[in-house]
């Protein structure tokens, strides 16, 4: 693997007291050890702050960036978060996610051996008990054309190499990672698929993701 790669993951917060710590633990203990964690706060009003700054004064590794206005959406911290980012790599974890010890070192090597732009991973789906209730693998290789029927990336798992594309901003528009998904493939960026399981995706009962017919209407409009 490629000396001094550093990677930063950035993760949008907002009232995450109960999920955030195990999001970030699963950051730190990483196989692969170069990444800078970015927590950007949008304006909780628990503790959660409280919690990622006294992880940070125990791990330089990890930075809180607070808000100074809730934005209501996890698009303009993760814009923010990029902002901040001193990485080659970009990745994501939102956080009441969580990864695999290995998935840093194994989607780093999966890139390299490519000359991959973008990246993601396969994810297991939990239910907020634990419970599993599902999973994606998604495809070796993924295009426009293969987006535009279906979305194969969780978010949590992607990784965008910077030297390759210069411009990454979610848009503000429901559904934001699609939608910039969607314009880079468009761009003419492929996605790099690593067929394993490498992070588990939390689905909470009135989420977006678990509402049908809200996430048509974003479809819709993307």
């Amino acid at each position: 693997m490629e000396a001094n790669v550093l990677v930063s993951v950035v993760m949008p917060s907002f009232n995450a007291s109960q999920t955030i710590e195990r999001s970030i633990r699963s950051v730190l203990n990483q196989s692969f050890e170069e990444f800078e964690l970015l927590v950007v706060d949008d304006c909780s009003f628990d503790n959660t702050r409280e919690i990622v700054q006294e992880v940070a004064e125990s791990d330089p590794r990890v930075r809180l960036i607070p808000s100074t206005c809730n934005s209501g959406s996890p698009a303009t911290p993760r814009n923010i978060g990029i902002e901040h980012a001193k990485g080659r790599y970009i990745a994501f974890l939102d956080s009441d996610d969580t990864w695999f010890r290995s998935k840093l070192e194994e989607q780093l090597r999966l890139m390299e051996e490519g000359d991959a732009a973008i990246s993601c991973t396969g994810y297991a789906v939990d239910n907020t008990s634990g419970d599993r209730i599902g999973a994606l693998i998604p495809p070796k290789v993924t295009g426009y054309d293969e987006l535009l029927s279906e979305n194969t990336l969780g978010c949590s798992t992607v990784m965008i190499d910077r030297s390759k594309v210069s411009d990454i901003r979610f848009p503000v528009c429901g559904h934001e990672d699609y939608a910039l998904w969607l314009a880079l493939t468009r761009a003419g960026h492929k996605v790099f698929g690593l067929q394993q399981e490498m992070a588990c995706y939390r689905v909470a009962p009135g989420s977006v993701s678990s509402n049908k017919l809200k996430v048509l209407g974003y479809f819709w409009n993307i």
